[in-house]
């Protein structure tokens, strides 16, 4: 019985960390790609920002799009980042952390 349970919770935490995405941080500033805030909505998406790190990537135009819309359109939405961040290959995701510090971000880094 609590191996079963153990399995579950190991499963579930498994599952939970496969649909995250990165921080990224500029000028003391970060938050979590997909992030709802406000904050997250200005810094990536008013300042122009994800629109020329989208552009800075090898990502194919319609997962550009889907990303640009899920961030930073008026219905955006962290769980489609996070669902569309899920479904890209390791190289992809690599490829979009890449271009974010291409463009002056830190990646997984807050300083204090």
């Amino acid at each position: 019985m609590r191996t079963g349970i153990t399995w579950m919770i190991a499963a579930l935490l498994g599952l939970v960390g496969c649909s995250s995405t990165f921080l990224a941080s500029k000028d003391g500033k970060g938050y979590h790609i997909g992030s709802g805030s406000d904050a997250a909505f200005e810094m990536f998406c008013k300042s122009g920002d994800m629109a020329r790190i989208l552009n800075d990537t090898k990502l194919p135009q319609e997962t550009r799009d889907r990303l640009f819309r899920a961030t930073c359109a008026e219905e955006r939405s962290g769980t489609k980042v996070k669902e569309l961040y899920g479904t890209m290959s390791p190289e992809q995701r690599k490829d979009l952390r890449q271009a974010f510090r291409r463009n002056g971000y830190d990646i997984n880094y807050l300083p204090c």
